[in-house]
């Protein structure tokens, strides 16, 4: 579990939106990675960084419609295939203050089966920024802690090696949100 925890702090980078001139200007570089969790996207930066080789991925999620888990899932889920692969991540949302820190909380929720503390000052990621999980639960973007915490289980589940149906991740998020008591219908 260390190795886990030394790869997310040495090799995930959590921001704000990428501005071209910062892209140009080789300040991401060394990311192999990229993943927009803002609902915004802005085909000239897409552009830039694929000219850098650097893959893109966009998981909406949004304040205004929610935060569906399967934006969350998929984000997961390039994090731990780059972390399996020793890959460098860039993982920003609009401000790099609520969604993009929400899915590094989750990430590190998967990690640890905890919840990173209130003022943990040890992730650089969280420096000035409290856990994002229960302020989304609270707001309502998400379902309750209950609910949050057994999807991240059940997504631990899927990334295990012994999890080889493809089609079971997506069937298995659809369930998650339909069923009864998920507080979305």
């Amino acid at each position: 579990m260390q190795s886990s925890k030394d790869w997310f702090y040495n090799k995930v980078t959590v921001s704000r939106f990428p501005e071209l001139a910062d892209i140009h200007a080789g300040k991401f570089n060394d990311c192999k990675i990229r993943i927009n969790v803002s609902d915004i996207y802005r085909p000239e930066v897409d552009d830039a960084f694929f000219r850098l080789g650097i893959h893109n991925n966009w998981f909406p999620l949004g304040h205004s419609f929610g935060m569906p888990l399967e934006s969350i899932y998929g984000a997961l889920r390039i994090i731990r295939t780059a972390e399996q692969q020793g890959q460098s991540v860039l993982l920003h949302c609009h401000a790099g203050r609520n969604r993009s820190v929400l899915v590094a909380d989750c990430y590190y929720f998967l990690s640890t089966m905890t919840h990173r503390e209130k003022n943990q000052k040890n992730l650089v990621y969280a420096k000035n920024n409290p856990n994002r999980i229960i302020p989304n639960v609270d707001d309502g973007q998400l379902p309750g802690i209950y609910k949050m915490e057994e999807f991240l289980d059940c997504c631990r589940e899927t990334f295990s090696d012994s999890f080889t149906d493809s089609e079971r991740p997506i069937d298995w998020i659809k369930h998650q949100l339909h069923m009864t008591g998920s507080g979305f219908k």
